[in-house]
């Protein structure tokens, strides 16, 4: 079987731009007018390329949507694991993992699609669900890792991990996560964050540690 040479290779990289280009200017598109107003010609006239291309690479505005939908799951979940805790005391690797997952939350874009999604929920429940789901999934993932295996000050470890993330992850967004879905204008100041997830964390531990 012949190996693919330089000539495949090249298609391959165009093909993964394309689908790139398409995909930022969808993920703008989506962002400035919602699902039901966004035009799949204007992502074309943004991006470059053709219709017939991207409806090759999406099928149609649906399956645009969802790879969009994807791509900005993934941008989360980049945007909180960004800094190692692994050296700090549990209370401290508390704080620095939950307010990276609080500043997550509350980045715009990931505010607006959030939105978005809620909107549409009707016209795509599954895709509500999942991605809903999945990124509450990836955090409380994140959260109950790093509190399995890893003793307190006085050398107990933490119980049902898992339950104690979701804990940790309601208590995380309450406050903020919730007003600033319904407030485009709250912006709380960093001093502000940091506060509310020290306490955060003080109060799992101090409830979780104490059962």
């Amino acid at each position: 079987m012949p190996e693919n040479g330089p000539a495949e290779a090249r298609v391959t990289d165009r093909g993964s731009a394309r689908r790139h280009a398409f995909l930022c200017a969808a993920r703008e598109e989506f962002l400035a007018r919602g699902y039901e107003a966004a035009n799949v010609n204007e992502v074309v006239r943004q991006a470059g390329g053709s219709l017939a291309t991207l409806y090759a690479q999406f099928g149609n505005k649906e399956g645009l949507f969802h790879a969009v939908m994807e791509d900005q799951h993934a941008r989360f979940v980049a945007d909180f694991l960004t800094e190692d805790a692994d050296h700090l005391s549990l209370e401290e690797g508390l704080e620095v993992v939950g307010l990276q997952v609080l500043k997550a939350f509350l980045k715009r874009d990931n505010l607006a699609f959030y939105r978005i999604t809620i909107g549409e929920g009707a016209k795509f429940p599954h895709l509500l669900q999942r991605y809903i789901s999945a990124g509450a999934l990836t955090v409380r993932g994140a959260i109950s890792s790093y509190l399995t295996n890893r003793p307190a000050k006085d050398g107990r470890l933490v119980s049902a991990p898992e339950v104690s993330a979701s804990f940790f992850l309601e208590l995380i967004r309450s406050r903020h996560h919730y007003r600033a879905l319904a407030d485009p204008e709250y912006a709380p100041t960093d001093d502000e964050l940091r506060a509310h997830v020290k306490a955060t964390a003080r109060v799992l531990l101090n409830g979780i540690l104490a059962a």
